[in-house]
């Protein structure tokens, strides 16, 4: 095992079905239509028209950055939206050409499709034609390595399945489906990866919402049969259906994350999914199969969004869902949801109202963070949809509920400085300026992207970690990580694919608060074997790599 000390970071025909349980489908009385100029120029837009509000100039202790960072541009197109694209927009952050520098893919979900950028420490540069060019409309993109070559490669997700992208090692992609085996004939949505059967590589979760598939069991769970080919199990996940409000019968999963929730060593699957069909899916018989675990507790009646992280610090995983928060509509709205892990085994209980999580507008995706360095994770999500006879959703505010130290938390969304009321989908939380402090990185449904430099000023501590992991798992994704100090153990889990539509880098981030010593920092690392490793003697205030014990 090695520690090694890092500076900087471098980052088939579709139904119509109402989303959330609206009345019917896509909102055809207001077509949604795209700016006029030119999108991902990386140059800063002039902030005077409607279309480009998501990113004015704002200062607080959250302070809107879009425009600065080169993200604030038209995304042009005027056509009329299907009501599978106006669910989309994902965001992607990666190192994929492991220059040291983060590297961002934006899916605008309808209009056009996405946009690479890479950022050289100041802005975020658009880097042109470099190989990723989807065939249909793409929602959402996720940069992994599915050839076990060390370099991450892209899949995209589209409105007609998914397409995949080969990473050529010179800064590119190039078009790799007939390599891997993987092909879907539907919508896809959010993905989710790990090493869910233990043995050495990362296989593939996807989800597919309201296509019309009732227990047809495919395009699920992809197993990674090695050398960058992979095999469809998905028999093995009893995957939900349900019944849309205006009676459409369907799968309706968006966002899976894998997390080993019972804490037995490999990674079990929590699905947040429309319509009352939310789940909690154990790994069972060494990934043979998933049972369906999911109790009377789980309740949330639109699951879209998801969170997975130990939020009580009792060191156990806890699942946080995005849902509809609607008092005027019965059985329709009754907000968001966060489940406690209460056993440490996944006896999942609803803690939402003693939390104070429940009312957060029509969520979509989420993040546990610790924005201000405090020892607590804190929850950010956003919102919007354009629901026919529901305008108050058009302009729902993103909310941020922060930590109070004691399992609950308030709302301060507008008092931090967050103000975004636009069509946010996916999230992705993370420091992109290597400065210490978590930032917000919103995807819009048609849009640029909006993102929010975190400046909170006051004298907490933190240590982030990244994982140096073995050949077919590089970043160690599915580790657990304990870092202990003064005040205690916090534990977090290393995910890939852990948000509606987006995900992030592998760095974990642990706030500190006050306590400017590390006594140890405690990994069980992924794969075959269960290794250990304990780091001690880290300073705080940095960011570190720890390698695998078995690593060269």
């Amino acid at each position: 095992m090695m520690v090694r000390r890092r500076a900087g970071i471098g980052v088939l025909a579709l139904l119509t079905v109402s989303c959330g349980g609206g009345g019917g489908g896509g909102d055809t009385s207001a077509p949604v239509t795209g700016g006029t100029g030119t999108g991902g120029t990386g140059g800063v837009a002039v902030v005077s028209t409607p279309t480009l509000a998501h990113c004015a100039a704002s200062d607080g202790t959250f302070s809107n950055a879009t425009s600065e960072l080169g993200l604030c541009y038209e995304v042009p197109g005027d056509a009329d939206a299907t009501e599978i694209e106006e669910l989309g927009g994902g965001i992607a952050i990666a190192d994929f050409n492991r220059d040291g520098q983060l590297d961002l893919y934006v899916a605008y979900g309808q209009q056009q499709h996405g946009e690479l950028f890479s950022f050289d420490g100041t802005r975020f540069a658009n880097r042109g034609a470099s190989g990723i060019e989807p065939s249909a409309m793409d929602i959402a993109g996720y940069f992994v390595d599915v050839d076990g070559d060390g370099m991450k490669d892209f899949i995209s997700a589209q409105v007609e399945g998914v397409e995949v992208f080969i990473n050529d090692g010179d800064g590119g992609f190039v078009v790799g489906n007939g390599v891997t085996n993987i092909d879907h004939d539907r919508a896809t949505f959010s993905m989710a990866a790990a090493d869910y059967d233990v043995d050495g590589d990362l296989d593939l979760f996807f989800a597919h919402w309201g296509t019309g598939y009732v227990g047809g069991q495919q395009e699920y769970l992809w197993e990674n049969r090695g050398g960058g080919t992979f095999a469809d199990v998905s028999y093995r996940v009893p995957v939900a259906s349900s019944v849309s409000a205006n009676h459409r019968a369907s799968e309706y999963s968006f966002t899976p994350i894998f997390a080993d929730f019972d804490d037995d060593g490999d990674a079990d699957l929590l699905m947040a999914n429309d319509f009352e069909s939310s789940q909690v899916l154990m790994n069972a018989f060494g990934g043979d199969l998933f049972l369906d675990l999911t109790s009377e507790e789980i309740s949330d009646e639109n699951g879209m969004g998801s969170a997975v992280t130990d939020y009580d610090r009792d060191g156990d995983l806890d699942w946080f869902v995005t849902s509809i928060w609607d008092p005027d509509v019965a059985n329709n709205g009754s907000g968001n949801r966060l489940y406690e892990n209460a056993d440490g085994f996944g006896s999942f209980v609803d803690v939402t109202d003693e939390t104070g999580v429940r009312e957060g507008h029509w969520g979509w995706g989420a993040c546990f963070a610790d924005f201000d360095n405090d020892g607590h994770m804190d929850i950010f999500h956003t919102n919007g949809y354009r629901e026919p006879g529901r305008p108050k959703f058009r302009t729902d505010p993103s909310v941020l509920f922060m930590s109070n130290g004691d399992r609950t938390f308030t709302e301060r969304s507008a008092e931090l400085g967050i103000v975004h009321t636009d069509q946010g989908r996916g999230v992705v939380c993370t420091d992109y300026n290597d400065d210490g402090r978590v930032d917000i990185f919103v995807a819009n449904n048609g849009k640029s992207p909006t993102v929010f430099r975190n400046d909170h000023d006051n004298a907490n501590h933190y240590i982030a970690i990244d994982l140096e992991g073995v050949d077919g798992n590089p970043e160690a994704i599915g580790a657990k990580v304990r870092v202990t100090s003064a005040s205690g153990t916090q534990f977090q889990e290393v995910q890939l694919g852990n948000g509606y539509l987006s995900h992030g880098p592998a760095t974990l981030h642990f706030g500190l608060g006050r306590d400017d010593a590390i006594t140890a920092v405690d990994v069980v690392w992924p794969g075959p074997g269960a290794h250990s490793s304990r780091t001690e003697g880290l300073s705080v205030d940095q960011r570190v790599a720890i390698r695998h014990p078995l690593a060269g």
